[in-house]
């Protein structure tokens, strides 16, 4: 039997007598064995079993047999060894009066375990590329899914639990609740009952997923596989607890006609609408570039540090702000849109977050107020915070942001900052309320501007690396004459007006994945960049990005990804090209015969046009080019 199952040391004796010495024995050979009780939640077979595990399997853990000792020692140090563990394994049943456990692996309990804990067995579909869209889709078509996790299931219906979970492409634990088994070959394919309106399936998103390890086992039991089995205690299923550690995202059903989504219920073509109106209000009166507008909110929706860069006065700071309202934040939802000024003379990330006093012995936050924004922010995972670092060059930002970059690029539930050494915690009085390590939630984005002149600090590979930096389009002035102002007040004070939550930032209305010949691109890109300038190049972390982003492209855009990705190729890498002219001449130079760039990027762009047109790239192309005319350096 393949099926997995979880359980500790049984205390009864043959007799059926419970004693804290009870359950651990000899075979005949006087080698200490013992006895497992099963905790799993929906298999009644083998609760009451008593399931041996022999003295071959205890070698295998590890636990080590004094024979030198007389028998009540071993059998001591056996308990005192079983204590604290609890166990995930298999049983062969092929004696139905000698069950007995193989495969076995131990854990630690951990610090919430309780002796009345039954654990409900939840699968995990992660293997061959499987992802929560996939399974998603699959549900709602009624297809059978297929996975390596089904053969350590129950072979029957109803022992299979009504949850599942998967990840999605931001690695977030993705929760389904209210599954149904209707078939399994208890092998290799699973079908479940396709939701419908009267049968719906609940999404839900783990809120942290570091948290897990206070209530849940796994095993990884084969060599592809990260998980295959959650098993998690069934009280933290319950609708009181499960609304604690994962929010619902939406409801999955099969959509009749007048549900289909359209561009009245897409939320990120509502959102866009709303954007744009806020920005053409007579309280802004901003002119964008329609593709810079997507490029901002796509960014923000796929990356955790965006930056807007261009010339001073050109109203970033008020874009930002814009933005924040048009997902309806105001004035009750100041913490929500937190703005900071970076002061020049910053130095560390103290300047940013705080200090420990150690003569008061309190943690003293930063005046710019962002420790309790992220403890705010975590508080209420289901709205969306924006930290706005406004002029965010005026300081080597490799210096006070320093361990920010270092931990934006985690998975959501490793994004910790630290405040101070661990070691302060006990002496610090406020500890309670600022703890050593801090969580940055999934639900914060990080914004930035910045001047690009002589009074700032020049973007290191590192940064730009971490960040989208969007640069943008100047539109002509004399447009700002087209431009229907309307109050911003009256326009909130309609029925159309939304306030939008954190599942904007999740939401993504196709699966768009890198396909080979993107990924060729990319891969000639990086060797003729990093032949010509050893350090540099595309990096596994800008191809990730890159592919993020254009997932989280808005509808109307699926038909404009050569666009999309030009964008990022010069943003994210073609921005790295700086040095001297001797240094870039074989990558970018002016060909002034036919007045036009040339080199082995412009080369492979002409290659790659199929892919895009490259036009934002060609032109970032030909103003490094014309600095190195003028100035002899690229920056």
């Amino acid at each position: 039997m393949n099926q997995l199952f979880i359980g500790v040391w049984n205390h009864r004796e043959k007799d059926g007598t419970i004693s804290d010495k009870g359950g651990v024995f000899t075979d005949k050979n006087g080698n200490v064995m013992f006895n497992l009780q099963i905790l799993n939640s929906l298999d009644k077979e083998y609760r009451e079993e008593q399931i041996h595990v022999f003295p071959n399997e205890l070698a295998k853990m590890g636990f080590q047999d004094n024979y030198y000792d007389d028998e009540e020692t071993r059998k001591e140090t056996l308990r005192n060894y079983l204590e604290k563990k609890i166990f995930i394994f298999k049983i062969d049943d092929s004696e139905l009066d000698n069950l007995y456990a193989y495969d076995v692996r131990e854990h630690i309990k951990n610090n919430d375990f309780s002796i009345d804990d039954t654990f409900e067995e939840i699968p995990i579909y992660l293997d061959n590329r499987t992802d929560s869209k996939e399974l998603t889709n699959k549900l709602l078509a009624g297809e059978t899914i297929r996975s390596h996790t089904v053969s350590m299931l129950s072979v029957e219906e109803d022992s299979i639990s009504s949850f599942m979970l998967s990840k999605d492409e931001e690695s977030n634990w993705i929760l389904y609740e209210d599954v149904t088994a209707i078939s399994t070959d208890g092998i290799g394919s699973i079908q479940y009952q396709k939701p419908d309106n009267n049968n719906p399936i609940t999404l839900r998103k783990l809120n942290n997923a570091s948290q897990l390890d206070n209530y849940y086992y796994d095993n990884g039991d084969s060599d592809y596989v990260e998980h295959n089995i959650m098993f998690v205690p069934t009280r933290y299923l319950r609708a009181d607890r499960l609304e604690k550690f994962a929010t619902r995202l939406t409801l999955l059903k099969e959509k009749d006609e007048s549900e289909k989504i359209d561009k009245n219920q897409d939320p990120d073509l509502l959102f866009l609408d709303q954007f744009n109106e806020v920005l053409a209000s007579s309280k802004y009166q901003l002119l964008l570039d329609d593709d810079d507008i997507v490029k901002l909110h796509t960014s923000i929706k796929s990356n955790l540090l965006t930056i807007l860069a261009g010339l001073s006065g050109t109203g970033k700071s008020r874009i930002l702000r814009a933005y924040a309202e048009a997902l309806g934040m105001d004035k009750d939802s100041e913490n929500r849109f937190k703005f900071i000024s970076v002061k020049p003379s910053w130095q560390d990330d103290s300047d940013l977050l705080g200090f420990a006093d150690t003569i008061s012995n309190n943690y003293r936050p930063s005046d710019t107020g962002l420790v309790d924004t992220l403890i705010d922010a975590k508080r209420n995972s289901d709205q969306i915070y924006l930290i706005v670092l406004d002029e965010m060059n005026l300081s080597r930002i490799e210096y006070y942001f320093s361990q920010f970059l270092s931990v934006l690029e985690r998975d959501s539930d490793e994004r910790y900052l630290t405040l101070y050494s661990s070691y302060l915690e006990a002496r610090l009085y406020n500890s309670s309320t600022y703890h050593a390590k801090i969580l940055i939630p999934e639900n914060v984005r990080f914004l930035g501007t910045m001047n690009i002149d002589e009074s700032t600090f020049e973007l290191s590979d590192k940064l730009i690396d971490r960040a989208n930096i969007i640069e943008l389009r100047t539109i002509p002035f004399y447009k700002l004459e087209n431009m229907k102002l309307k109050k911003l007040k009256q326009k909130q004070g309609e029925d159309s007006w939304r306030k939008f939550q954190g599942d904007l930032l999740n939401y993504s209305s196709h699966g768009i994945k890198l396909d080979k010949r993107q990924l060729e691109f990319l891969w000639d890109l990086h060797e003729a960049i990093n032949q010509a300038l050893p350090n540099v190049g595309v990096s596994w972390r800008n191809v990730k990005l890159i592919e993020k982003f254009l997932n989280k492209l808005p509808s109307n855009y699926y038909e404009k990804i050569g666009k999309a990705l030009d964008w990022q190729v010069s943003e994210r890498i073609l921005t790295k090209l700086r040095g001297t002219d001797t240094m870039l001449s074989n990558l970018i130079s002016y060909d002034e015969k036919n007045e036009k760039v040339s080199g082995k990027i412009v080369d492979i762009l002409d290659t790659y046009a199929d892919l895009s047109a490259f036009e934002f790239s060609r032109e970032l192309l030909l103003k490094k080019v014309r600095e190195l005319v003028v100035n002899g350096y690229a920056r």
